[in-house]
């Protein structure tokens, strides 16, 4: 969970897209620990490796998908990680509504259609771009159900 809240952090201060946060998106969405970008891709471990078997494995860059770059892909990692989750965002132009220590791209994602106001199934992320707010709203929707779960 630790790297969880550390991954929404570096999104937050992200400043547009990067292949090593795809990386770390990519490793987060496949319960894998993400270890360095390398340039020709992912290199990570897998927790459920055998013991004789250290666990470091790579993935090529073509199969991470450039989740802070494309809000197709970050939609299609929503579809995977809350399937059936609704989402809204954009990007609030600069110099017009400004919010303080909000960044100009946002996101929502919610279990239920947005005219319905359940909050306890609402997450929101703001960042440099509504592609990176999306991921941070995906990502503490998923610390929380991992914090549930662990409660249990």
């Amino acid at each position: 969970m630790q790297k969880l809240e550390e991954l929404i952090a570096a999104l937050e201060n992200a400043t547009g897209p990067s292949l090593q946060l795809d990386g770390m998106i990519w490793c987060a969405a496949n319960n894998f620990e993400f270890v360095m970008w390398d340039g020709a891709g992912c290199v990570y471990r897998d927790p459920c490796s055998p013991k004789w078997d250290n666990g470091i494995k790579h993935a090529h860059a073509s199969t991470v998908r450039p989740y802070s770059a494309s809000i197709d892909a970050a939609v299609a990692l929503l579809g995977r990680v809350k399937p059936g989750w609704f989402w809204r965002g954009g990007n609030v132009p600069a110099g017009k509504y400004e919010r303080g220590e909000y960044q100009h791209g946002w996101d929502h994602i919610s279990r239920t259609d947005a005219s319905n106001c359940d909050r306890d199934d609402e997450f929101t992320g703001w960042a440099a771009t509504p592609e990176l707010a999306l991921l941070i709203a995906i990502l503490r929707a998923k610390l929380s159900q991992e914090n549930t779960n662990v409660k249990k």
